[in-house]
């Protein structure tokens, strides 16, 4: 995961990372904070489940969320 661009593009939005669990949560998800931490830092990560909710919360293409979330091309 590229979590620099993401947490860049999430600043850039004026946003921080309690206001996106937030939103999360209001999807029927629902993470700690230290969990996406870990998830961002890359001691685990997302499932697919995640990265949807995510993706539809920042609005990204599927090419963005490939980008940011997947490290080769998955097929």
């Amino acid at each position: 995961m590229k979590s620099n661009v993401f947490l860049g593009q999430l600043k850039m939005r004026g946003r921080n990372i309690e206001w996106l669990l937030n939103q999360m949560a209001e999807r029927g998800l629902s993470i700690s904070k230290s969990t996406i931490y870990k998830k961002l830092r890359g001691e685990s990560e997302f499932n697919a489940l995640e990265i949807k909710v995510i993706s539809d919360i920042m609005q990204y293409s599927e090419k963005e969320m490939y980008d940011i979330f997947f490290e080769e091309l998955v097929s």
